[in-house]
């Protein structure tokens, strides 16, 4: 190369850089996004696997509590100390706590008792979904979760009262913060009660989160 091509070749770069007027040209600044720790929550009053459930209701929030200025993980630990720990291990600054209890109507123009049980055990979550026996169990928990939740829906009878109760804060604060709940009751047979509450829940999470 000739010292002219040389010469030639090193201001065509530094064009690439330099805007008008010799000035740096402003270059988009990575988006850092915040990241919300999702406890597995419990689940009252649920047919079938109380886990499994529970294991779906922590995927409905992360499909809402993603985006280009925020994302979400899961949490395996269960007790509140070893939550947070593990949310700080994990980079992660926000955790979210929460617990659903469904009460059945009886019928009989009473209010049933909550059925079912709390979720006991931590589900298995992030298997590889490969040919494995781990990954034929991952995907028999995710169609499991999954239909635990459709299967609330349809269960569902007028009268049915869902209450979502969650504690969100950072690490630092989210043992002492304020618990919200969030009570809807079913106007018709086969109302998916639980999506909209998870919605609203994450938008108010997803607010809070984008305050300075």
């Amino acid at each position: 190369m000739t010292l002219t091509a040389a010469f030639l070749s090193t201001v065509v770069a530094s064009a690439a850089v330099l805007g008008p007027g010799g000035i740096p040209s402003a270059q988009p600044a990575p988006t850092a996004q915040a990241c919300v720790a999702i406890v597995l929550p419990s689940a009252r009053g649920v047919d079938g696997d109380a886990t499994a459930f529970a294991t779906s209701l922590r995927d409905l929030f992360m499909s809402y509590l993603t985006g280009p200025s925020l994302r979400s993980i899961p949490l395996d630990a269960r007790l509140p100390a070893q939550a947070v720990e593990e949310a700080r291990q994990k980079d992660c600054g926000y955790v979210l706590v929460s617990t659903v209890t469904r009460v059945r109507h009886d019928g009989g123009g009473g209010v049933g008792r909550a059925l079912g049980r709390a979720a006991g055990t931590a589900a298995s979550y992030g298997l590889p979904y490969g040919g494995s026996a781990a990954g034929a169990a991952a995907r028999g928990v995710a169609v499991a979760g999954a239909y635990a939740i459709s299967n609330m829906s349809d269960t569902t009878k007028a009268k049915d009262e869902l209450t979502l109760e969650y504690r969100f804060g950072t690490v630092n604060n989210v043992n002492s913060a304020m618990l919200t709940s969030k009570k809807s009751k079913a106007k018709h047979d086969g109302e998916d009660l639980l999506t909209p509450m998870v919605e609203t829940a994450s938008a108010a999470i997803a607010t809070a989160v984008s305050k300075p």
